[in-house]
């Protein structure tokens, strides 16, 4: 029988005991309450009896394990802070609770709450990718990934993960699947396995697969791999869906190769609309992250660090018109703006040798870690260069030096001088930079 908690009820924990002050909501797995401890109000997740996967034992100590071992970033993840005793077959675990500001993902994608920019929604798929490489990178598997374990500030594109509980050392096995709609193929048609040794489990590739649908559903409000065949009169069954996620996957846009499987021009005009606002690589790198090769192998999937370094030069291209309407300008190009028609010179473009694009070279643009090749989880998304403009003469740019080491910069002339800490180097045609082992040109537009 489900247990039920009231205000006042003290339930015992391995840390110390929490107090209920309310119920808060309840969800597939569990409810939900607001608890006190240490004088502080936090959450408690309750568990239903059919809500701790497979095996409640060994789920049970996996969470001890995580609440033991603490978050691997306290920022980013709303991580187990305590777990308590088990009470009649059941048992919870307390975590931070969600500040004001934060939104879940369904009303992204419902429209009850939009993203303040484009470049919002790129700082969250970015924030959503550096969390979970974070992830990755300390030894974990999420395993149960899908659109419910973020909360989304739509004014700063910030994220916070929660239900935590689901996270497992990678190759572990908790009983827990998935949800419907974003689990991988071999997690699906693994379950079809007679003998339970040979079923696959989640791992950090799994993981990968689900970011993959994630990300394209906030940029696209439709589902990846849902077109004209799981449309109109068609029952969504559990055969069809098997198809749809497991046997017979096939990308919505790749409608080229199979127009059968492509989107609904009536059903799905978002996924149109958005899909042609994307710049040429975006799409071509969505194509590849569900392409038939990235489908049904595991290894091909692209990585947490691709996935950033694509986003961040999304990002950079993005400026904003006298008008405020967002303009793309795929690789700093020059270009008119499509709401006001006003010419926008870029003055400056930023090459960068390793990653074989260019940037503008405009207030604010900023150079990122990941774009300067390999790199610690955390440290991906730390600016390392950021143009600024004169206050007293606004058309004179310069990039400041936000790293803790020196860049060597060359002149036009050949002459080499080091750049410390906080300086800012002038935008000049023809001035290359060195950071760390990645060259930048400095180029007129």
């Amino acid at each position: 029988m489900e247990k039920k908690f009231k205000p006042g009820d003290q339930i015992g924990c391995k840390g110390a005991p929490v107090k209920v002050v309310k119920w808060l909501a309840e969800g597939g797995q569990g409810d939900v309450y607001i608890v006190e401890q240490f004088g502080q109000q936090k959450a408690l997740k309750w568990y239903k009896p059919d809500g701790m996967g497979k095996d409640p034992k060994a789920f049970y100590e996996n969470l001890k394990h995580n609440y033991i071992k603490q978050s691997p970033d306290k920022i980013v993840f709303l991580w187990p802070e305590d777990i308590t005793e088990w009470i009649d077959g059941a048992f919870g675990y307390v975590m931070p609770l969600r500040p004001a500001g934060y939104y879940e993902v369904g009303d992204f994608l419902l429209t009850k709450v939009k993203f303040k920019s484009m470049k919002t929604v790129i700082d969250a798929a970015m924030n959503i990718v550096s969390a979970y490489r974070i992830l990755h990178n300390n030894g974990y598997c999420y395993q149960d990934l899908n659109d419910g374990n973020f909360f989304i500030n739509p004014e700063t594109g910030q994220v916070l993960i929660c239900d935590n509980d689901n996270v497992a050392p990678d190759g572990t096995h908790t009983g827990i699947i998935g949800k419907p709609g974003y689990i991988a193929p071999e997690i699906i048609l693994g379950q079809k396995e007679k003998d339970p040794a040979k079923r696959k489990m989640p791992d950090t590739y799994s993981d990968r697969f689900s970011m993959s649908i994630i990300i394209f559903m906030l940029f696209c409000l439709t589902r990846p791999l849902e077109g004209k065949r799981t449309l109109g009169d068609t029952p969504r069954t559990e055969r069809l869906m098997e198809q749809v996620y497991g046997s017979d996957p096939h990308f919505i846009m790749d409608d080229v190769k199979h127009p059968q499987y492509g989107p609904d021009r009536d059903a799905q005009k978002n996924v149109f609309k958005f899909w042609e606002a994307l710049p040429t690589y975006m799409k071509d790198f969505f194509l590849n992250a569900f392409s038939q090769k990235a489908i049904k192998n595991p290894g091909a999937r692209p990585t947490e660090l691709s996935w950033l370094q694509v986003l961040v030069r999304f990002r950079s291209e993005i400026i904003r018109c006298q008008c405020g309407v967002e303009i793309l300008t795929e690789n700093g190009e020059s270009t008119v703006c499509s709401t006001c028609k006003r010419q926008i010179h870029i003055p400056y473009r930023l090459s960068f040798s390793g990653c074989n694009y260019k940037i503008p070279g405009m207030p604010d643009s900023r150079i990122y870690r990941c774009q300067l090749g390999p790199c610690n989880a955390n440290e991906a998304l730390t600016p390392v260069g950021r143009v600024l403009a004169n206050k007293a003469n606004p058309n004179q740019l310069g990039i400041r030096n936000l790293t803790q080491k020196y860049w060597n910069a060359e002149t036009p002339s050949g002459k080499d001088r080091k750049v410390a800490p906080q300086e800012i180097v002038p935008l000049k045609d023809g001035i290359k930079l060195l950071i760390e082992s990645e060259k930048i040109i400095i180029e007129n537009n």
